[in-house]
């Protein structure tokens, strides 16, 4: 087969891969990205929702605008059609898989043309496998957006360092712009090692036009960006330097990041094991070497520095730079098998089984994924289904204690539901409600009550089980000083309705959590290497299910 029918077989599979299948089964990772974007999505579209303390009028470090593209796709889908409202979700993703998908056809075709078609090939499986981005790539994230903006950034730094292109550059520079003044402004720092390139390499008179006219774009932007969100907040409202002010300048001992809990630092390179092959890994520590792309690789030592150095640490910190380890690996990967002779039965072996290796692993980390994590979403999707036909008044309350953190978002309710969370053993600052009356730009200049930015406790947050006519909870013991719904013994006419497998962490070994094994491997191993194999390898699973009330205590 020639390079260009395996680059057309590659990019449909692409296609489907981000359009179709990471849509419908990837995982939700984070409840920040629950609770402080897809719940106020829900509010834009539905007209209510959770609320955090970052939207609240009083903080306001999160923009308005990066919510609106998505807006202007679900309104007219919600107002003018009969799909249920989970489609909202589902149709959102596909959006965000079909913008990976453009961003990454766009590098791919750059790579072939600047590097090799045979690098842009095998970075493209090299993205196919990276289990990473199969969930990142349909993260309703800034980190994730911005990881996808930067693939672009990244195309056109290729065209810059080929070239010489100032066009390029500052095109480069535009989609960084964008993805840090909607909301994540640290990925400025990604762009630090290029303009140093274009400054070490053009004349004082060329690089005061170039910034000038980067200064222009960068202003423009922000300007459109803060008036958006000023408009929605009713005051001034610069978002990206609230998010900087908070994090950085006045963070402490009392607010900041690093309230909401620290890693140590080898907590990145377990995730980068967790998140890729581990060849890729191996190769994109080579790739560096390719020095006429030092800037790239400036960006990617720079990202990793900066982050390993502070105490709080998320998963999602890494997204931007998740396409330049596989671009680093792709090069590396050409490279060694450039040494060898064309057509070798050894080079053809090579090749094969290291993307056999790359796709076996990514796969067996995607699988897990999806099989561990997914229980939450087909639980609440249950929902939907049960109210077919049902009246859309009085409101109905779904409730939830020490699993809050995994409710995936209101999205997967019917309009009359309502998320409520009972008390359980988190002492932590919950979401609250935003306000349903009155006009959308009234529903978010509201100052809720009982918010703060020190994580403190707020029991106004909580609901009285009581009052609750569906309840989401795994089937495991409880704190009986804290939890007051208790899934091992039900009481009050509670039953269960539906349940789906949820991985058991505790009692899962470090293997069964994080890959899949297929159980005829997993036997071969139970009878070959038995004690060695159980003290790494061990999956089990809890319910995760959605309980109701008689039909007669539902209101």
């Amino acid at each position: 087969m020639s390079c260009k029918a395996v680059s057309i077989s590659l990019l449909l599979l692409l296609f489907v891969t981000r359009v179709y299948i990471q849509p419908t089964f990837s995982l939700i990772s984070d409840c920040d990205e629950t609770f402080n974007y897809w719940e106020p999505l829900n509010l834009l579209v539905r007209g209510f929702g959770k609320q955090t303390w970052e939207y609240s009028p009083e903080y306001s470090i999160r923009s308005w605008a990066f919510l609106l593209p998505f807006y202007g796709i679900l309104y007219p889908i919600d107002k003018f059609t009969k799909l249920e409202s989970h489609w909202n979700f589902f149709i959102t993703r596909a959006c965000l898989g079909f913008f990976s998908f453009i961003m990454e056809f766009k590098l791919h075709r750059e790579i072939a043309s600047t590097l090799a078609l045979q690098i842009a090939n095998t970075w493209i499986i090299f993205q196919l496998f990276n289990p990473g981005w199969f969930h990142a790539s349909v993260e309703l994230l800034p980190s994730a957006v911005a990881m996808l903006l930067y693939v672009s950034a990244t195309t056109h730094s290729l065209r810059y360092l080929s070239t010489g292109s100032t066009s390029n550059f500052t095109k480069s520079l535009a989609y960084n712009f964008l993805a840090s003044i909607l909301g994540w402004p640290f990925v400025l720092v990604l762009s630090v090692p290029l303009c140093l390139h274009y400054l070490f390499h053009h004349r004082i008179i060329s690089t005061i036009r170039t910034a000038f006219d980067c200064s222009l774009i960068f202003s423009l932007t922000a300007f459109a960006v803060i008036a958006t969100d000023t408009i929605f907040y009713g005051k001034l409202a610069p978002v990206s330097w609230n998010i900087l002010f908070y994090n950085v300048i006045n963070a402490s001992e009392e607010t900041g990041p690093n309230i909401f809990g620290v890693e140590p630092w080898y907590y990145y390179p377990l995730n980068l094991i967790l998140n890729f092959p581990l060849p890729v890994l191996i190769l994109a520590a080579l790739g560096v070497f390719h020095l006429r792309l030092w800037p790239l690789w400036a960006s990617l030592f720079t990202w990793i520095a900066i982050f390993i150095q502070q105490p709080h640490k998320e998963e999602r910190f890494l997204y931007p730079i998740y396409g330049l380890i596989t671009l680093s690996a792709s090069i590396a990967f050409y490279k060694f098998l450039s040494f060898f002779n064309k057509k070798t039965v050894l080079k053809k072996g090579i090749r094969l089984s290291v993307l056999l290796i790359v796709a076996l692993q990514g796969m067996s980390r995607i699988v897990a994924l999806v099989n561990n994590y997914t229980a939450p979403l087909a639980v609440y999707e249950q929902l939907s289904s049960l109210n077919q036909g049902g009246v859309k008044s009085p409101l109905v309350n779904v409730c939830t204690g020490r699993e809050w953190y995994h409710f995936p978002n209101s999205f997967l309710l019917p309009d009359n539901h309502r998320l409520k969370f009972v008390k359980s053993g988190f002492d932590g600052l919950l979401p609250g409600d935003f306000q349903e009356n009155g006009s959308i730009f009234k529903k978010i200049r509201t100052v809720p009550k009982g918010m703060n930015n020190k994580n403190i406790y707020d029991a106004g947050k909580e609901w009285p089980l009581d009052k609750c006519d569906y309840f989401v909870d795994i089937v495991a013991p409880i704190d009986l000083t804290k939890d007051v719904f208790n899934p091992l013994h039900l009481t009050d006419g509670w039953n269960k309705l539906a349940c789906a497998a949820f991985i058991d962490a505790e009692n899962s070994k470090v293997l069964g959590r994080a890959f899949y094994v297929p159980e005829f491997v997993n036997q071969i191993m139970q009878t070959v290497l038995p004690k060695q194999w159980n003290q790494v390898y061990g999956v089990h699973y809890i319910d995760y299910c959605l309980f109701e009330k008689p039909t007669e205590t539902i209101n």
